[in-house]
Protein backbone atom coordinates (compact mmCIF):
# COMPACT_ATOMS: atom_id res chain seq x y z
CA UNK A 1 0.00 0.00 0.00
CA UNK A 2 1.75 3.46 -1.02
CA UNK A 3 1.74 6.14 1.77
CA UNK A 4 1.98 10.05 1.20
CA UNK A 5 5.30 11.62 2.69
CA UNK A 6 5.48 14.90 3.75
CA UNK A 7 8.42 16.80 1.76
CA UNK A 8 8.04 20.52 1.55
CA UNK A 9 6.06 23.34 2.28
CA UNK A 10 4.84 24.61 -0.70
CA UNK A 11 5.80 28.29 0.31
CA UNK A 12 9.25 26.67 -0.84
CA UNK A 13 7.79 25.92 -4.62
CA UNK A 14 8.08 28.63 -7.37
CA UNK A 15 6.71 28.30 -10.64
CA UNK A 16 9.63 29.29 -12.38
CA UNK A 17 12.21 26.55 -11.00
CA UNK A 18 12.43 22.66 -9.86
CA UNK A 19 12.98 21.39 -6.41
CA UNK A 20 14.30 18.46 -5.56
CA UNK A 21 14.03 16.12 -2.40
CA UNK A 22 14.87 12.99 -1.39
CA UNK A 23 12.39 9.79 -0.19
CA UNK A 24 14.34 7.01 0.98
CA UNK A 25 15.95 5.87 -2.48
CA UNK A 26 14.01 8.01 -4.46
CA UNK A 27 15.08 10.86 -6.03
CA UNK A 28 12.20 13.34 -6.66
CA UNK A 29 11.36 16.58 -8.46
CA UNK A 30 8.92 18.81 -7.95
CA UNK A 31 7.09 21.54 -9.97
CA UNK A 32 4.54 24.19 -9.37
CA UNK A 33 2.64 24.46 -12.58
CA UNK A 34 -0.58 27.03 -12.78
CA UNK A 35 -0.85 26.88 -8.99
CA UNK A 36 -0.86 22.52 -9.22
CA UNK A 37 2.09 20.83 -7.54
CA UNK A 38 3.47 17.92 -9.65
CA UNK A 39 5.97 15.37 -9.00
CA UNK A 40 8.52 12.81 -11.28
CA UNK A 41 11.61 11.31 -10.96
CA UNK A 42 14.90 13.75 -10.49
CA UNK A 43 16.87 11.40 -12.85
CA UNK A 44 16.78 12.13 -16.25
CA UNK A 45 16.16 8.91 -17.97
CA UNK A 46 18.32 9.32 -21.12
CA UNK A 47 21.67 9.53 -18.59
CA UNK A 48 20.31 10.11 -15.25
CA UNK A 49 21.59 13.77 -14.90
CA UNK A 50 19.73 15.48 -11.97
CA UNK A 51 16.58 17.11 -13.23
CA UNK A 52 16.66 19.60 -10.22
CA UNK A 53 20.23 21.03 -10.98
CA UNK A 54 19.95 20.62 -14.88
CA UNK A 55 16.31 22.45 -16.45
CA UNK A 56 14.51 24.61 -18.25
CA UNK A 57 10.93 25.05 -17.82
CA UNK A 58 8.63 25.39 -21.05
CA UNK A 59 5.21 25.45 -19.19
CA UNK A 60 4.05 22.11 -18.69
CA UNK A 61 7.42 20.59 -19.91
CA UNK A 62 10.90 20.57 -18.58
CA UNK A 63 13.94 20.21 -20.31
CA UNK A 64 16.69 18.21 -19.05
CA UNK A 65 19.53 20.56 -20.14
CA UNK A 66 22.14 17.85 -19.81
CA UNK A 67 21.55 16.83 -23.58
CA UNK A 68 18.29 18.32 -24.62
CA UNK A 69 15.37 15.52 -23.74
CA UNK A 70 12.20 16.74 -22.43
CA UNK A 71 9.15 15.96 -20.47
CA UNK A 72 5.77 16.54 -19.13
CA UNK A 73 5.61 17.34 -15.90
CA UNK A 74 1.98 16.10 -15.82
CA UNK A 75 2.43 12.51 -17.61
CA UNK A 76 6.03 11.80 -17.18
CA UNK A 77 5.67 11.16 -21.06
CA UNK A 78 9.00 12.08 -22.99
CA UNK A 79 7.86 14.66 -25.82
CA UNK A 80 11.24 15.30 -27.39
CA UNK A 81 14.48 12.74 -27.80
CA UNK A 82 17.74 11.59 -27.04
CA UNK A 83 15.54 10.03 -24.16
CA UNK A 84 12.95 7.54 -25.26
CA UNK A 85 11.86 6.37 -21.63
CA UNK A 86 9.53 8.58 -19.94
CA UNK A 87 9.80 10.09 -16.51
CA UNK A 88 7.96 8.11 -13.19
CA UNK A 89 5.62 10.17 -12.07
CA UNK A 90 3.94 10.55 -8.69
CA UNK A 91 0.55 11.54 -7.03
CA UNK A 92 0.95 14.45 -5.08
CA UNK A 93 -1.09 16.72 -2.25
CA UNK A 94 -1.46 19.88 -0.68
CA UNK A 95 -2.86 19.88 3.05
CA UNK A 96 -2.27 23.05 5.37
CA UNK A 97 0.37 24.65 3.20
CA UNK A 98 2.46 21.06 3.30
CA UNK A 99 3.19 18.98 -0.67
CA UNK A 100 3.08 15.75 -0.18
CA UNK A 101 4.22 12.28 -2.20
CA UNK A 102 2.81 9.15 -2.76
CA UNK A 103 5.28 6.64 -2.84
Amino acid sequence: MADFVKVAALSELDENSVKGVKIGNKEIALFLENGEVYATSDLCTHEYCIIHENFALHGEEVECTCHGSHYNIKTGENTLPPSAEPLPVYKTKVENGEVFVEI
